[in-house]
Parts: structure tokens; sequence; C-alpha cells
């Protein structure tokens, strides 16, 4: 994981996502199960590793769930959509 911080001040990260992957396969990684399964589900929309999401979202809990579903907002190019659902425009 590298950070860097943007001329506005902002800090972004970047996540070697294929390295980050292949740990959680080989046990290298401690986490918890749900954890796991957003580390996957990022990891197949950042990187194309393949994830089985029927496995993968079964017991997530809602706040990531939420998440998730924002990060495919984002990955489809509704960016606006997904970061008000990610911030709670979008949960009633």
């Amino acid at each position: 994981m590298e950070f860097r911080r943007e001329a506005g001040g902002r800090v972004m990260v970047a996540v070697d996502f294929n390295a980050a992957s292949g740990a959680l396969e080989a046990g290298a990684l401690a986490c918890s199960a749900g954890e796991r399964r957003v580390l996957q589900i990022a990891a197949s929309l950042a990187a194309g590793v393949p994830v089985d999401l029927r496995e993968a979202v079964t017991g997530v809990d809602a706040g990531n769930a939420v998440l998730a579903a924002a990060a495919v907002l984002h990955a489809a190019g509704q960016r606006g959509l997904g970061a008000r659902l990610a911030d709670g425009e979008g949960r009633r």
C-alpha cells in the first residue's frame, strides 16, 4: 500500500490488489470473514481478480454492502450516485 498527498491536501492510497488477493488466499492476511469478502470484491473491481459474488456478498454487513454497492456504481461510471450512496444519502 502506498500513500500520497495531493496538492489540495487530500490523501490518496494505492493498493496492489493482485498482491493483496494473493496474500489473502495464502492465509498471510489476518482479517475477519467480512473483511475478507470486502477485499475480494474490491480486488475484483480494481484488478479483475475473479470472485464468486454470490459467495462474497453472503454475510456482508449492511455498512459494507452499501460500500460495495457504491464501489460498483463508481466503477460503472456513476461516480456521483456512488458517492452519495457511500455518504449515506441513499440510505433510508
